[in-house]
């Protein structure tokens, strides 16, 4: 009789156990599924201002749909300080970023002390082009300060990226960022890589819609510009083919969306007029771009958000 007492609470010890098992499986099943949904910033061309001060409260302040409050990652456009070290910009941000990456800009390539902080704060590598996952979305950060034609060491990189992104099954997303815009339209500043650089547009954009990437992220510009979907116009690159005329909810569409952020603090670039492939536009207000990702990562919704809190522009797309 106690051999099949022991007997009995043995299997109900085990069953017991098995139960709990499944059950934190589930559990943790549930958890993974939920942590699709995320938010991020991405912001450009800073300086190391007062209006710095504001972009970086914006940012921190800035209410999202997760528990934790504030975003889980911050992309850094490129131009920074605008000086010659990094030291001033990198005490401005220091609030936000614990989980922040940046592209390397034509300010800080041009002066080599700061280049060198940025890369060390960052762990970049010399190149600083490289690519990750957070979540479901995969983040591909270009260089545009190092050589990037077909062919060259970046060219591969991306290219090979791309491929094995787009292979992934738990990748819902692609989201390309770069200092210097593929399109833009007319702005004060007249020098020739705000006009919209042709040749990193005519080498990316057709990978870009070979690999159906999501989402492009810009600065250079200081203002913000918001395109429609847009794919590669092989008869006239400067005049992107619009997949999509309708102005904020897209589901799936062709091509991708070109977000110019180049409103971290800096000054602005007045613009002087507007391309028919832009949807919104201003430079008036200094902010960020914040971006949801929602419905277990299915949903992503960007927000052009001033730094006096108010929302100038907003889109969504859904897969």
């Amino acid at each position: 009789m106690k051999t099949n007492i022991l007997s009995i609470n043995s299997f109900i010890g085990i069953l017991s156990s098995s139960i709990l098992f499944f059950l934190s499986i589930a559990s943790i099943s549930n958890v993974h599924a939920a942590t699709y949904d995320f938010n991020f910033a991405a912001v450009g061309d800073w300086g190391c201002n007062s209006n710095t001060d504001a972009t970086v409260k914006g940012i921190a302040n800035t209410k999202t749909t997760n528990k934790l409050g504030g975003p889980e990652l911050v992309l850094g456009l490129g131009d920074y300080s605008y000086q010659p070290t990094a030291n001033c910009w990198l005490s401005k941000v220091a609030s936000i970023d614990d989980n922040m990456k940046i592209t390397i800009g034509n300010h800080e390539n041009s002066a080599k002390t700061g280049f060198n902080q940025y890369k060390k704060s960052f762990g970049l590598t010399s190149n600083a082009y490289y690519s990750f996952d957070f979540q479901n979305v995969h983040f591909i950060i270009m260089n545009t300060q190092t050589p990037y034609t077909a062919g060259s060491s970046q060219y591969n990189f991306i290219k090979d990226d791309l491929a094995k992104a787009a292979k992934k099954g738990n990748t819902n997303w692609i989201i390309v960022v770069m200092h210097e815009p593929f399109y833009t339209s007319p702005t004060s500043c007249k020098i020739k890589s705000c006009q919209g650089i042709g040749n990193l547009r005519d080498t990316y954009h057709p990978l870009f819609d070979t690999y159906e990437v999501d989402l492009v992220l810009g600065a250079h510009l200081h203002d913000y510009q918001r395109s429609f979907p847009l794919e590669y116009n092989s008869a006239s690159s400067a005049k992107p083919i619009i997949t999509s005329k309708t102005p904020s909810k897209y589901n799936d569409p062709k091509g991708e969306i070109y977000v110019i952020v180049g409103t971290g603090g800096i000054n602005f670039h007045k613009i002087i007029g507007k391309n028919s492939y832009i949807v919104n536009q201003q430079s008036s207000f200094f902010g960020h771009l914040n971006v949801d990702i929602t419905n277990k990562g299915q949903v992503l919704t960007a927000k052009f958000i001033q730094n006096n809190g108010k929302v100038f522009d907003s889109f969504s797309i859904t897969k």
